[in-house]
């Protein structure tokens, strides 16, 4: 197994699903996913890190949620772009034979790839090795409300443990209240199924493929 899956499994704080892959689950997704993911997956089954912060999931459930978000993109198809984990605020880790890794940030409506906005882009290492790099750390997996402040451990304490499948979700959406608002806090957050609230994020605005830099979000362009 690669290094980096046993050091999220040391470090952490894994959730074991109640039941791992069957067989043909298992062939299906060995046909789209890197071997070292793979790998991991056929061992330890769909496994929740960070106390539930972050899930591994199977990525026909959300290939629906893809397809809502890129329509009929250039760039992105939801054939062969393939969720792969989520955040429980809803920041989906994906992958892509074409791009890599890349990520969706459905709260904000933006997606993130580097084979596409970074110029000069070249495969740095191998597919299994940056598969192996699909689970953030936890500060990264974290959404900030409006004051900058991690929200996970408070959602936790005031809403209760997530569930497998299940997500933290602002209401309104902050498509609607407005990112970086007011309504940016752990009051205005709800328990709720992941691949119904990810299914709303997607169709409430157009999402922007953009770059990050030390201060802000960049738009490259409209997805879609």
């Amino acid at each position: 197994m690669h290094e980096n899956f046993e050091y999220f499994l040391k470090s952490y704080s894994p959730v074991f699903p109640t039941e791992k892959p069957g067989d043909s689950q298992i062939e299906r997704l060995e046909k789209i996913l890197p071997g070292s993911l793979m790998e991991f997956i056929r061992r330890y089954g769909l496994v929740a890190f960070h106390g539930g912060l972050f899930q591994l999931c199977d990525p026909d459930e959300f290939r629906s949620v893809l397809a809502l978000i890129f329509g009929a993109d250039s760039d992105f198809h939801h054939k062969d772009c393939h969720v792969v984990g989520y955040s429980a605020f809803g920041v989906l880790q994906c992958w892509s034979d074409k791009y890599f890794k890349f990520e969706i940030e459905l709260p904000l409506g933006v997606a993130y790839c580097r084979a596409l906005t970074l110029p000069g882009w070249k495969l740095a290492a191998s597919a299994d090795h940056i598969a192996s790099a699909v689970v953030p750390d936890r500060e990264e997996a974290d959404f900030l409300d409006v004051d900058g402040i991690p929200m996970f451990d408070r959602c936790v304490e005031k809403y209760g443990p997530l569930r497998q499948g299940e997500c933290f979700g602002f209401v309104p959406a902050l498509a609607i209240s407005g990112a970086f608002g007011p309504m940016q806090r752990v009051d205005n957050i709800q328990r709720m199924p992941a691949l119904e609230h990810f299914s709303i994020l997607a169709q409430l605005e157009q999402f922007q493929l953009a770059t990050l830099t030390p201060t802000e979000v960049v738009p490259v362009r409209p997805i879609g």
